[in-house]
């Protein structure tokens, strides 16, 4: 391990360790199910459309409901909709995929966070409300 002058590890092993993290991730079975799945979704050109099409409408309600819109319709029918679409095996395959490979990213990254001591708005918002108690 590369050791800079304060004594931690130097940007470059960190990079290299990072690349080796990126090429385990390439061999995870995770990553393979995805891949499987997506080029199977990717071959059916209806389903990859659809799929697309209803990502494209739950960012359009999210972005609606952080303006503050009131949406509870149109969320139920978003909601019934995507069941019904999920009950494609294509698509559900790729969606369960795509979760899989998510939680494990996820898990690296807090793995990678909990290691550090970085900076929250949560941290702020208590420093803060201790200060008004005081």
């Amino acid at each position: 391990m590369e050791i800079n002058r304060s004594g931690g590890a130097g940007k470059e092993e960190i990079c290299a360790q990072a690349a080796r993290l990126g090429e385990m991730l390439v061999a995870s079975a995770e990553y393979r199910q995805y891949l499987d799945a997506k080029k199977k979704l990717q071959v059916n050109s209806e389903q990859a459309y659809i799929l697309s099409k209803l990502r494209q409408q739950q960012i359009s309600l999210r972005l609606a409901k952080f303006l503050g819109e009131d949406l509870d319709e149109a969320e139920d029918d978003f909601e019934n909709l995507y069941a019904t679409f999920c009950l494609e095996p294509v698509i559900s395959d790729f969606l369960y995929a795509e979760g899989r490979l998510g939680r494990l990213i996820d898990e690296v990254q807090k793995i990678c966070g909990d290691k550090l001591d970085l900076w929250s708005e949560n941290e702020a918002l208590d420093h803060a409300v201790k200060r008004e108690l005081n």
